[in-house]
């Protein structure tokens, strides 16, 4: 068991054939083990804290210390996980979870249940894109919705063109949708087609979204948010 494998064996036989007879370890590219230590651990701590969106590759450039090494220290030594692309403690303080059961019971109350017609004001998700491409000189734009947090709105949705930081189109639709379902559902059957124009691109883009949706559709996507508040109370806000 304790013998070389046979790979290692068959490079040492070609190392001597090429006269190198030497034993020494050759050096090779790659970060020692040292690299997770105290001061690569805060470091990784301190940039995360700083934006928990950061990725691998951020803290790698930053630091120069190799992806396993990252995800140990991330993993092992600071008990993070993923919840879509965001690193969140596994374990959340007391104020945190009051936070989450105060906004389940507001929420709750707010909207009896899930029973009240103002469910249909709601926008769940945070961020949406739409890509077009801009014939004129191959870069892309896109459509935008942004939203910090679950808001509530009671008659229009707006979306903005953006393109370099300069807003070019503002649309109005004319009926309220949640974010996550038309994108999913409807607006990705039109990746790959290719517009002559902006106009033709939102044009084919609010036809997607009235002829596809329904208000059940709408209904069903927060039957589950509604039943998960529920569980986030009996909870006591915790992870479930």
């Amino acid at each position: 068991d304790q013998a070389p494998s046979d790979r290692t064996i068959l490079n040492w036989y070609h190392e001597f054939q090429r006269n190198n007879l030497s034993v020494e370890d050759a050096a090779r590219s790659g970060y020692p083990r040292t690299a997770v230590n105290d001061e690569t651990i805060d470091a990784v701590r301190a940039i995360i804290e700083d934006d928990p969106h950061s990725t691998y590759e951020q803290i790698q450039d930053s630091l120069g210390i190799t992806s396993s090494s990252i995800n140990s220290i991330i993993h092992d030594y600071s008990n993070l996980h993923e919840v879509c692309a965001r690193w969140v403690p596994h374990q959340l303080t007391d104020d945190e979870k009051q936070f989450c059961i105060q906004f389940c019971r507001d929420s709750m109350e707010r909207f009896e249940g899930g029973q009240s017609r103002r469910v249909f004001d709601i926008i769940t998700a945070d961020e949406s894109w739409l890509i077009q491409q801009q014939k004129s000189n191959q870069k892309f734009g896109c459509h935008k919705l942004i939203y910090d947090q679950p808001k509530f709105i009671d008659t229009k949705v707006q979306a903005s063109q953006a393109n370099g930081g300069d807003f070019l189109h503002d649309i109005r639709f004319n009926q309220v949708h949640t974010i996550g379902t038309w994108w999913d559902g409807n607006c990705k059957m039109l990746r790959g087609i290719q517009f002559n124009d902006d106009n033709a691109m939102l044009n084919a883009l609010e036809q997607a979204i009235d002829n596809q949706l329904t208000k059940d559709d709408f209904k069903n996507c927060f039957d589950d948010w509604f039943i998960r508040m529920d569980k986030c109370i009996d909870a006591d806000g915790q992870y479930f």
